[in-house]
């Protein structure tokens, strides 16, 4: 089947959004470029510019969509959680957050990103409206708990995404630590606290 204009652009859109990630992983921000991009995504420059307006356009969108995916993805493991066991609920959400934190490519990421914002002033500007509406999509995804099980978060919910994101990102980034609670039970006791909750075995109690 032939496909709509519309769908054609969002894959060729989808091709550089893949070739570009994998270009920051292996390469690092400094060293992608546009036209390597649209090599490996076997498109051409033009292409590229019909999608994006520049780099920084492409980096921001990598970011959003990369948390957007995962959001999404967390939203749907909360919603198939039977019953009315918030502690089930939240073990499941940590250890899905836990997974993600230990994937390579994504610390490689998020420490790119960041060291490119510092360096550069324009871009870090783009870079903390992508991170806003990273903790918008988090704060949703606190909101839908707190209401499913009647919950009044510790904080509102923006403000327990901002922390809930910025541990996620730490862990992804630091990796391993010799003695420290495994990253599911570091997630989990801090969403504990976040509503309200003292899990069993927490380190909170």
């Amino acid at each position: 089947m032939r496909l709509t204009r519309k769908d054609a652009q969002k894959k060729t859109r989808d091709r550089l959004i893949v070739a570009a990630y994998a270009s920051i992983v292996d390469e690092g921000v400094a060293g992608m470029s546009i036209r390597n991009i649209c090599s490996a995504a076997g498109h051409s420059q033009g292409a590229f510019y019909s999608n994006f307006a520049s780099k920084d356009d492409l980096l921001v969108e990598i970011l959003q969509t990369h948390i957007q995916d995962e959001v999404a993805l967390l939203r749907e493991l909360v919603a198939q959680c039977a019953g009315d066991d918030v502690e089930a609920t939240l073990q499941v959400l940590a250890a899905q957050l836990a997974k993600l934190a230990e994937e390579p490519q994504w610390s490689l990421l998020s420490v790119e990103l960041q060291l490119h914002a510092r360096r550069d002033p324009v871009f870090a500007e783009r870079h903390r409206e992508g991170k806003a509406a990273c903790y918008r999509m988090f704060g949703e995804l606190v909101t839908d708990i707190a209401q499913r099980f009647g919950l009044r978060p510790t904080l509102p919910p923006m403000q327990t995404a901002i922390g809930l994101y910025a541990l996620w990102m730490g862990l992804a980034v630091q990796g391993d630590v010799k003695g420290a609670i495994s990253r599911d039970k570091m997630l989990l006791d801090f969403f504990g606290a976040m509503v309200g909750l003292v899990t069993p075995g927490s380190a909170l109690k």
